[in-house]
This record gives C-alpha cells, sequence and structure tokens, in this order.
C-alpha cells in the first residue's frame, strides 16, 4: 500500500452511540485502528454535563423533553439524539438529588436536617454532632448565610475530581495507541511526561481535596489550608506554604 496514502476509519455504531461518534468526530477523527474514544463519551459526556446542570427540576424537565421524544419517532427532528437527551436527563436529576436542589430550593427527600433551628437565634442547634444527611448535601445549607461559599465549594471540587479523571483517560488512550503503532518516541517523550505532569499537579490537587474533605476541622476550621494557596506554592515557592495571613485573598477565594 502506498505510504503517503491515509487509510480511511469507519465506525459501525449503534443509535445509541451515534451522538457521541458525532462529537467525538467533531474534535477530530481517529485514526484506522486507534482507541475510539466515543466509548466513553457515551457516559462521561452526559454525566459532567449533568455536574454542572445538577438540579431536580430542570434535569426533570430535560428528562421529560427525552421522553417526549423517544415517544414521538423517527418524524422528530432530535429523533437520533434520543439516548443522549435521556442520559444528560436521567444524570441531571440524580445529581440534583445528590444536590438536594429543586431550582435553589432544598428538598427534604431523605428526612430532616441534621440541624435544629430555634426562632430568634442566628446559629443553628446541632443535637447530633456525629449525624450525616443519609443522601446528598444537608438542605440546610441552602438556608445558611454561606450557601454560594460552601456549595459553589463542594460543586467546583466534584467537578476538578471528575475532570482530572476524564482527562487521565484521555492521555491513557493515547498512551495505548502509541504502544499499538510501536510509536515509542511519542510514548517515551510525550506520554509519559504528560500523564506524569499531569498526576503530579492535578491529582495530587484531587488528594489535597479528599484528604481535606476527610480531616475533622472542628475547633480549627480558620487553619484549614488553602487547596489552591498549595498548588500554587508547589510552582512558584517550591513547595513551601504560604502564611495563610499573608494571603488574604488567595484565602478567602479558595475552593
Amino acid at each position: 500500500m502506498d505510504p503517503e496514502l491515509t487509510t480511511p476509519t469507519f465506525y459501525k455504531h449503534t443509535d445509541f452511540a451515534g451522538v457521541p461518534q458525532l462529537i467525538v468526530d467533531t474534535y477530530g477523527v481517529p485514526k484506522y485502528k486507534e482507541a475510539n474514544p466515543a466509548l466513553f463519551t457515551t457516559v462521561t459526556f452526559p454525566f459532567l454535563f449533568a455536574v454542572m446542570f445538577g438540579d431536580v427540576m430542570h434535569g426533570s424537565m430535560l428528562l421529560a423533553i427525552a421522553l417526549w421524544v423517544l415517544a414521538s419517532g423517527p418524524s422528530n427532528p432530535a429523533y437520533p439524539g434520543r439516548y443522549f437527551l435521556l442520559l444528560m436527563g436521567i444524570f441531571a436529576t440524580y445529581t440534583g438529588v445528590i444536590y438536594n436542589d429543586y431550582a435553589s430550593v432544598p428538598l427534604y427527600l431523605f428526612g430532616d436536617s441534621c440541624y435544629q433551628y430555634t426562632a430568634g437565634h442566628a446559629k443553628p442547634h446541632i443535637p447530633d454532632p456525629g449525624c450525616v444527611y443519609p443522601v446528598g448535601i444537608d438542605p440546610a445549607w441552602y438556608l445558611g448565610t454561606t450557601e454560594l461559599t460552601v456549595l459553589n465549594s463542594i460543586k467546583m471540587k466534584i467537578a476538578v475530581i471528575f475532570g482530572v479523571a476524564q482527562m487521565s483517560i484521555g492521555v491513557i488512550l493515547k498512551g495505548t495507541n502509541n504502544f499499538y503503532f510501536r510509536q515509542w518516541l511519542d510514548f517515551f517523550f510525550e506520554f509519559i511526561p504528560q500523564i506524569l505532569v499531569l498526576l503530579c499537579l492535578f491529582g495530587y490537587m484531587d488528594y489535597l481535596i479528599i484528604v481535606k474533605w476527610l480531616t475533622d476541622w472542628t475547633g480549627r476550621e480558620f487553619g484549614s489550608p488553602s487547596v489552591v494557596s498549595t498548588v500554587i506554592d508547589m510552582a512558584l515557592n517550591g513547595g513551601q506554604p504560604s502564611n495563610p495571613i499573608d494571603l488574604p485573598i488567595l484565602q478567602s477565594a479558595e475552593y
């Protein structure tokens, strides 16, 4: 075969995988015999969409539209993307339940809050310090003055963890392609440095987020280190942490 010719790529897919394949092809058609990332996109794209769009009301509306498209048949212009819309609606509703969010209104689907409010008192009473809401975020956080700070922090950190996981899958697929085609120069001088930098920087940031979540900061809440400042100090200060008192802006903007 003429080495200057490019072997065409053909993927025989089902209706379920058609839209994810179109999304992948928009960025670039995989070469002949390369690993096809559309297989992962069928799940990762709708779920990451739901992490941003998580709301029971809006997710239910999207789910209802997807069910209507399914029932309307091929005459509907959106029929080819029916399964993709269905997954986005299901995942958006699910993450809305995890956020306990219905159009910014807290949901008490799994019982009362762990916090008890008393008239005339700004701070809630905690009868059981070890109480944990059964599913998702405690709805009482939607009533606090720090609602945006707390909820945005949780959602941002969740998005970072899933985002780094998705990027890692993409880099690993590239490494498997290099290994399959015996492209050793690309494997050792592109894939290895890329996965090391990704995991040592952003993978370590995910590790810091999880450790911070699992650490009990009771009585020393203001001593909680900033994840952003720690990662910045890795590059600017050689890993030496800065004094949080000297960084009021970074501390207040912490996510």
